[in-house]
């Protein structure tokens, strides 16, 4: 928000303020995009935006991804996000399909 103002003048301050914008050469405008880019890029958002890409996916087909898939088509979506975000353990059966690094490592040196 760069400033506020009432209701009754809303439409004429957004008028000035793209007449402003307008004015501006258009290679300012392109130099000043390029920084705000750049700044945003160093602090990562690419990056994060991708991660966040490929965990998504992972969660997705994950045992617990699926039966939250198959819960939704029982009870509805609404119905299973309240279920999933109420804190309450959630698809236990889902979650013993996987099992931890830790138990993979202890079995292996009882090899």
């Amino acid at each position: 928000i760069s400033e506020c103002c009432p209701e009754a003048e809303l439409d004429a301050r957004v008028d000035a303020l793209a007449q402003y914008v307008a004015a501006v050469p258009k290679n300012q405008l392109a130099m000043s995009k390029m920084v705000v880019n750049n700044a945003i890029d160093l602090q990562g958002l690419p990056q994060s935006q991708m991660l966040a890409t490929i965990f998504d996916g992972i969660a997705r087909h994950s045992p617990e991804g699926v039966a939250f898939k198959k819960r939704s088509e029982e009870v509805g979506f609404h119905v299973a996000v309240k279920e999933r975000d109420s804190g309450k353990p959630i698809f236990p059966e889902a979650a013993k399909k996987f099992h931890r690094f830790e138990d993979s490592a202890r079995r292996k040196s009882n090899l």
